[in-house]
C-alpha cells in the first residue's frame, strides 16, 4: 500500500530528490548533445575502421549507459506530497 504525506518534515527530502532529478535530466541531455555532436566521427573513427582492442574497449562504454539508467530510475512505493 502506498503511504502518502504532507508532513513539513519530509520537505527537506522532496527538494533533495526534486534538485537531484533535474540534475540527472541535465546530465542525459548533456550526453545526447554531446553523442549528436560526435556520431559522425565515431561512425568514421572507430565502425569503419579494422577491429581492435581499442575499438572493442572504446565500445565497452556503451555498456555504462544502461546501466546508469537502471541505477537512477524512480523507486515506487512511497509518494509525498510537497509544500503546495
Amino acid at each position: 500500500m502506498t503511504f502518502t504525506s504532507n508532513d513539513p518534515i519530509w520537505w527537506p527530502m522532496i527538494d533533495f530528490q526534486l534538485i537531484s532529478s533535474y540534475w540527472m535530466v541535465a546530465a542525459g541531455v548533456g550526453m545526447a548533445y554531446d553523442w549528436a555532436l560526435t556520431i559522425g566521427q565515431e561512425i568514421e573513427l572507430i565502425w569503419r575502421q579494422r577491429w581492435s582492442l581499442m575499438t572493442v574497449l572504446y565500445l565497452i562504454r556503451y555498456i555504462g549507459i544502461p546501466f546508469s539508467v537502471y541505477v537512477s530510475r524512480p523507486k515506487i512505493g512511497v509518494v509525498l506530497i510537497a509544500h503546495t
